[in-house]
């Protein structure tokens, strides 16, 4: 939408939120893997175009697949420098994976760095314990020249590049690195840098001058500057897009009601100025399996039976800006998602005599009390609000703790200490997958073996061994109609297991300036593009 490749003026963000980090080995935050494009390079990227997702060479000339699917060697190009003049090399990069591994300062981001680089017989500490005296000594990458890396996996893995395409691959100067205070003032390898930064408030990022174009086939880079101001009200937001004085809400989570119906009123608004995709994502409730009474299974499916799915859409705005009802955890934009109904209902509004059935079976037929944590953003309140009121008809009594959308995934929820401490039983989440397959759309929330004490994404901790081996088997076949029945018998132990409840395959009614330019959703990232935005001045 609105295609251009004019150069300059100022690009307008607005968020209600911070990253959760700008250290881009911690982030997880969907919309700020999208930032992140603005001041980090990988490996390995998207081609910017919508559709189809496709890899090519980043920081590297090229995306490799080695007949073994263990042995991956990258080249990097010629002449890439940090912000400060210093040139990247491949050691920058290794030292940015050797991050990864010290979970005790590095938390937050995915680990499939460490999952399929470590050595179990002999576990890598990360750079802050490493003895090698240049802090290098993770073995299974090597570092031949500062041209060449060459990752040695511990398994065969088909979907590596997507990870070498992931924020944790982002070159870190070891020179640079303030731990768990770098994500104050991350290094850029990108074509901006952050010029000043005031956590929770505002942002703003100027042209990286050592970045050079002829490197980099994928950022327009159009804008001379992008300023984010965050901690917005949700609606405030709304307003100022309608009224075109900022140009895009980095969340992506679609306009709030007030808005929508504006939206919807006005055909050439929506038409030029909207954009309305299932995005991948799942909106569902995980049902902590180790907070009582929840380790009963009879207990989980008592809320799963329970809860109204129509109400669960509407209070995200409707089939329009909430999405579609969700039976699955796996999404209709993925490859091998498959539809079933495990827990079905009457207009999906929840069936309570079956509920009551389970309760009994629990051992709670009169109903318990527990609490719901949720994000303290307007959608997400008005879901909570709505499944406490499906789960008072049976008796279960809900309190509700709101978390800044900030701090809710590092800590209310992603430290199951936290959980277990605060009592919370039912937590409200949202994921999308990492890269645009099965695999990466469910190992890091439902894989028993990845419950972390910190940085922990699987929040029901769920611990099922069919899910398990679902995993392991799916990612290492190749042969389509096994895949395919991998996956659905996976996804359906998942929903049978009632520790996460699937509610919406997330659809977002997002609505932009009208002088943004290159607007375009795109399945690599689940949102628009944010590295090909464009601002006519």
């Amino acid at each position: 939408m609105h295609p251009s490749d004019k150069k300059g003026g100022t690009l307008r963000a607005v968020n209600d939120s911070d990253c959760d980090y700008w250290d881009p080995a911690r982030t997880y935050y969907a919309n700020c893997w999208d930032q992140q494009r603005w001041i980090s390079r990988q490996l390995v990227t998207f081609a910017p175009r919508p559709g189809e997702p496709q890899l090519v060479g980043d920081l590297a000339t090229s995306a490799p697949t080695p007949a073994d699917l263990k042995t991956w060697k990258y080249t990097l190009k010629d002449g890439l420098k940090f912000s400060d003049g210093t040139p990247i090399t491949s050691k920058d990069v290794k030292y940015a994976v050797e991050r990864v591994f010290a979970t005790d300062v590095i938390n937050g981001g995915p680990t499939y760095l460490i999952d399929y680089l470590d050595d179990p017989a002999n576990p890598y500490p990360g750079p802050y314990k490493d003895t090698d005296p240049n802090k290098l000594g993770l073995k299974s990458v090597e570092t031949p020249d500062d041209h060449t890396i060459i990752f040695h996996l511990n398994k065969p893995f088909g979907d590596w590049n997507y990870v070498m395409a992931q924020p944790g691959v982002t070159p870190v100067p070891k020179a640079k690195d303030t731990g768990a205070n770098y994500t104050f003032k991350p290094m850029s390898s990108g074509p901006y840098m952050v010029e000043k930064y005031t956590p929770n408030k505002s942002i703003s990022f100027v042209r990286n001058p050592y970045w050079d174009p002829k490197t980099d086939t994928v950022n327009k880079a159009l804008p001379d500057r992008i300023e984010e101001t965050m901690g917005l009200d949700l609606d405030d937001i709304d307003n100022r897009l309608l009224a075109n004085s900022a140009d895009f809400y980095v969340g992506q989570t679609g306009v709030q009601i007030t808005a929508q119906n504006k939206v919807l009123g006005d055909p050439s608004l929506r038409a030029d100025r909207t954009t309305d995709d299932l995005s991948g994502f799942i909106r569902y409730l995980s049902v902590v399996t180790t907070v009582k009474p929840f380790d009963n299974i009879h207990c989980r499916n008592a809320v799963a039976y329970a809860i109204d799915k129509t109400a669960q859409q509407l209070a995200r705005g409707g089939p329009v800006g909430g999405g579609d009802i969700a039976t699955t955890m796996l999404t209709p934009p993925l490859k091998y998602y498959a539809s079933f109904d495990l827990f079905p209902s009457a207009g999906h509004r929840g069936d309570i005599a079956k509920a009551r059935q389970e309760l009994t079976a629990c051992g709670q037929p009169n109903g318990f009390a527990t609490t719901l944590a949720t994000r303290s953003n307007g959608k997400e309140v008005a879901q909570a609000e709505a499944v406490q009121a499906s789960l008072a008809k049976i008796g279960i009594k809900v309190t509700i703790n709101k978390s800044a959308p900030s701090q809710y995934f590092s800590s209310t929820i992603g430290i199951p200490a936290n959980v277990h401490k605060n009592g919370i039983g039912l937590a409200m989440a949202g994921w999308g997958p990492d890269w645009p397959a099965p695999y990466a759309m469910l190992s890091s929330i439902v894989d028993g073996r990845k419950i972390l004490s910190a940085g922990n994404s699987n929040y029901a901790e769920l611990n099922d061994p069919t899910v398990n081996k679902g995993l392991d088997e799916g990612v290492t076949t190749t042969d389509e109609a096994k895949a395919q029945q991998i996956w659905t018998r996976t996804d359906r132990a998942i929903v049978a297991s009632a520790a996460d409840v699937p509610l919406l395959y997330d659809k977002a009614l997002n609505l932009f300036s009208n002088r943004l330019t290159n607007i375009y959703f795109t399945t690599a990232y689940n949102m628009t593009d944010f590295a090909q935005f464009g601002v006519m001045r």
